[in-house]
């Protein structure tokens, strides 16, 4: 009979630590190479510029037809509280020359002139995040 310490039992524990090892390795390396298609981060999704502009100007010039955010699902989501609380906006423009992308998102100056119900025209500078990728997304910073 082998005996805690015999030449025997230990070769044989050795033997099935070893392949227990192996194996955890072997399943790891499976696991992990199998996931590292679903882990997505911001800069694996592309900016396509001219679509952001267009998606921006298509959003800005039903908002002030009088056109709510929702209408434009689901092409594009906008995600304005001023828009969604009526804000009247009569007038924009792109200030495309300042405009600067981190690769994934496109921001864009917009000068926007808004009429109050007292019929007074404010104007104000907003930048709008547009994303493109996967979805059209337009929100202001």
């Amino acid at each position: 009979m082998a005996r805690p310490g015999h030449k025997f039992v230990n070769d044989a524990i050795g033997m099935v630590s070893m392949r227990s090892l192996t194996s955890l390795i072997c399943v790891s390396l499976i696991l992990m190479a199998s996931m590292s298609g679903c882990a997505r981060t911001a800069r694996d999704l592309s900016l396509d510029k001219d679509v952001a502009r267009d998606s921006l100007t298509t959003a800005l010039t039903a908002w002030v037809a009088g056109q709510q955010p929702s209408d434009l699902l689901p092409k594009i989501t906008v995600g304005d509280a001023s828009w969604t609380a009526g804000k009247k906006l009569v007038s924009f423009e792109l200030k495309t020359a300042e405009e600067t992308s981190d690769g994934t998102n496109l921001y864009v100056p917009v000068v926007c002139r808004f009429e109050s119900s007292g019929g007074k025209v404010a104007t104000t500078e907003t930048i709008y995040i547009v994303g493109t990728s996967p979805v059209i997304t337009i929100f202001p910073q």
